[in-house]
């Protein structure tokens, strides 16, 4: 299902933190570069969220990680991320897609928005979020980031 342009911002990525409580809960901010000042929240878990700053940091590990192992065979196979979209909220749950690229022919894979994340920032991928998501994005300055 292809997406269109309009429906979609660009966002980046804010960073990933530990919500308190409950401990081991963590969330990742994206800002959209037209949100006039608020981000989107996005509930995520531990391993996800240290896959998430592992990329943000540039952290290699010294045997591939999930993430790493997917993109070594996504090149294997030569196929490239394309991009990815933050799509939905059903249920209170966010939906996401992978938009891969195959000789240029683009495949789509529903994903969850922490993995599709994950792999974009390993890709340098651009991440687009549904703007019909801003609703339920918060004011930047009432979250403390530390």
């Amino acid at each position: 299902m292809e997406n269109k342009p309009s429906e979609y911002s660009k966002a980046e990525i804010l960073g990933v933190y530990e919500v308190n409580p409950p401990r081991g809960a963590f969330v990742v901010l994206l800002e959209g570069e037209d949100w006039n000042g608020y981000v989107l929240p996005i509930m995520i878990g531990m391993p996800e969220a240290s896959a998430i700053q592992a990329a943000l940091e540039g952290y290699i590990a010294e045997r591939p990680m999930t993430h790493d192992l997917i993109m070594s065979m996504l090149g294997a196979l030569g196929v490239t991320i394309e991009k990815v979209t933050i799509d939905a909220l059903i249920n209170n749950v966010f939906t996401a897609t992978i938009v891969l690229n195959e000789s240029g022919k683009s495949i789509y894979v529903d994903a969850r928005p922490s993995d599709s994340i994950a792999l974009a920032l390993r890709a340098n991928a651009p991440i687009f979020v549904a703007r019909r998501l801003i609703k339920n994005a918060i004011p930047k300055d009432a979250v403390e980031l530390d």
